[in-house]
């Protein structure tokens, strides 16, 4: 699972001219995220499947994220990982490994999708053709598939399926180079849950006996 989170974080705020998509699906995202950013704060649910191709296995996994969207902080819960951040450092307590990495925001998030950003992601660095339509589940879902700008990414394309009904985003999908595909697929959203300052804040005391590995 560490290679996989060290794989999937980065924050974009702010719609950025993206060039050759369409503007339909323009509003439609910059709809969405300001939805998103309207919340005080939000408790998400989600899933993640981690499929690799090249040996034929599947990782599948639940998760919790509390995030306020106007500040950037989050913490993330795991079955052997925890993402706490404060806006500005990011801890990422690693239990299998016992060890805590320490990390300044931007270095930690840098080209890469997770939980806490699948709401924003898609308003820089994209472009994207028309949505189409499809049907999972008794859901009339939009989707959506983005192609980076920066052909230095490690994946090539991220598809975003929406609830139309919700105005809300049912599942993101990244491609990665290599073969393998990462789904997080949203089962709860509770907007404007109440929150502690400690929520997200690392506590030393919280996790005895772990090192602390600082890279900033």
């Amino acid at each position: 699972m560490k290679k996989i989170f060290s794989l999937i974080i980065f924050i974009a705020y702010g719609l950025a001219a993206l060039g050759q998509s369409d503007p339909t699906t323009k509003k439609l995202l910059s709809d969405i995220s300001k939805k998103y950013q309207s919340y005080r704060t939000a408790k998400i649910n989600f899933g993640l499947k981690a499929v690799n191709q090249q040996n034929q296995t599947t990782i599948n996994e639940k998760g919790e994220l509390t995030i306020e969207p106007r500040t950037s902080k989050y913490r993330i819960l795991l079955e052997n990982q925890v993402m706490i951040s404060d806006g500005k450092q990011q801890w990422n307590v690693l239990k299998d490994e016992q060890e805590v990495q320490i990390n300044h925001v931007e270095e930690a998030q840098s080209g890469s999708i997770t939980p806490a950003t699948i709401f924003s992601f898609y308003n820089q660095g994209f472009k994207y053709p028309a949505a189409k339509s499809e049907q999972v589940a008794g859901k009339s879902l939009s989707v959506i598939d983005l192609t980076p700008t920066d052909n230095n990414k490690s994946y090539f394309k991220v598809r975003l399926r929406l609830d139309k009904s919700l105005n809300q985003i049912y599942d993101v999908t990244v491609f990665d180079k290599s073969g393998s595909l990462y789904t997080y697929t949203i089962q709860n959203f509770t907007p404007n849950v109440k929150v502690t300052p400690k929520t997200f804040i690392f506590d030393k005391a919280d996790y005895p006996g772990m090192e602390l590995v600082d890279l900033r």
